[in-house]
């Protein structure tokens, strides 16, 4: 049996927002079978097996593998990795292998800019993007291809990087510029995502942003930080829509 293998470089070239997002849109609308993810203990240094199954009956079955090894970071190599298998929905027999961590990235970023357009002022056109790690640029461009942006300020903790990203998105065609105050940045921004693999808070990775910043109509998506505490006890007494 030949099984085709899409690398990360196919995943990025075989998708396009506008129609991810779109296809993200019925996704959700007709559901699937999601059972909560495996996670098992592989090694003696916090060597982890994450297991992400999901299925529509009749049409597909996938299944996510994670891997997450934090010895890698002194041999060199990515200490998470990701492959999505991918199965018939009628004979159960494999389809295809898949980059995982592509096909996450675009995925979440897609899943987010759909979500704005429920929750997000109509009129919102200043995205901020804080942090400049692998999702962050997918980020900005996937808002952008859901809605024209005036604006996009990135902002991240090492300067030097954000200027970088801002450069490739203006390569794109988007309007980007590099911020160092994030709390002016968050003043003038109508949409926030938080792209940071954040260990605490979603705000604590903002520097602590005050208070003060948050306007009403104001959207944060904290994509990526870990855990269910997403923003700090201030912020979410302002908050309108709190998912739990």
């Amino acid at each position: 049996m030949h099984l085709p293998f899409l690398s990360a470089e196919q995943v990025h070239a075989a998708l396009e927002d506008r129609a991810l997002i779109e296809a993200l849109r019925e996704a959700f609308r007709v559901g699937c079978t999601a059972p909560l993810r495996h996670s098992h203990s592989v090694g003696p240094e916090g060597e982890r097996l994450l297991l992400m199954p999901a299925w529509q009956k009749g049409v597909s079955v996938g299944v996510k593998l994670v891997t997450v090894f934090p010895g890698n970071r002194a041999r060199g190599v990515p200490t998470v990795g990701a492959l999505y298998v991918l199965l018939d929905g009628e004979t159960g027999h494999p389809q295809a292998l898949i980059d995982g961590e592509a096909l996450t990235l675009r995925r979440t970023a897609a899943a987010s800019a759909l979500a704005a357009g429920y929750l997000a002022r109509a009129d919102s056109r200043r995205l901020l993007v804080v942090g400049t790690g692998a999702l962050a640029p997918h980020m900005a461009r996937a808002h952008c291809a859901a809605r024209p942006m005036e604006a996009v300020m990135v902002w991240g903790r090492r300067a030097e990087r954000a200027q970088a990203m801002a450069a490739e998105l203006v390569r794109a065609g988007l309007p980007a510029r590099a911020v160092d105050d994030l709390d002016a940045a968050l003043a003038q921004a109508d949409i926030v995502t938080c792209a940071t693999t954040a260990s605490g808070t979603a705000a604590a990775r903002c520097r602590g942003a005050s208070r003060h910043a948050l306007r009403p109509g104001w959207r944060i998506h904290p994509a990526d930080a870990r855990g269910r505490r997403r923003a700090d006890g201030a912020r979410r007494g302002l908050c309108r829509y709190l998912r739990r």
